[in-house]
């Protein structure tokens, strides 16, 4: 981990930003995430914990910085709050998103690579793949309340 955050540290000076307390604590906060996403909210809490009088508009100006740098990646998933995480690698993958806890989960298959887009000379350069549906503990509990209503009705 100590080696991604000094990468991510090391991309920010290579382009003439300074390295603040609050920089280097939304950096740790993020690498301690261990590629999972938050809110901007979320990450502004656990900052505070360690740097307390940080404001959440640093924190947001920060994070966009980031994103904008290509260190971060920003997904809303259709929600009203912004989902942050780390894309300090090639790492690649989409997500599937519970519609009723909203727990989203990282999955690594990619369909652009069955898709013949280079033979209308179409060059992609990003894309996202997002999978709406129910969590297996959700969907145990949507079963179980149409047992219910069902049993209800008889």
């Amino acid at each position: 981990m100590e080696c991604r955050r000094s990468l991510i540290e090391e991309r920010l000076k290579s382009r003439g930003y300074k390295l603040t307390k609050q920089r280097e604590a939304i950096i740790k906060v993020l690498e301690s995430l261990n590629d999972r996403l938050a809110t901007a909210q979320h990450i502004f809490e656990r900052v505070v914990e360690t740097t307390p009088g940080t404001n959440f508009s640093t924190v947001y100006r920060n994070l966009d910085l980031l994103v904008q740098e290509g260190l971060l990646r920003k997904t809303s998933f259709g929600q009203e709050a912004s989902y942050y995480e780390l894309v300090v690698t090639d790492d690649h993958h989409h997500h599937m998103i519970c519609k009723e806890c909203g727990r989203i989960r990282c999955i690594d298959y990619c369909p652009i690579n069955d898709m013949p887009l280079q033979e209308d000379g179409f060059m992609p350069v990003d894309h996202k793949l997002e999978i709406y549906g129910f969590c297996k503990e959700c969907l145990k509990n949507i079963d179980l309340l149409k047992d219910e209503r069902g049993r209800e009705r008889e």
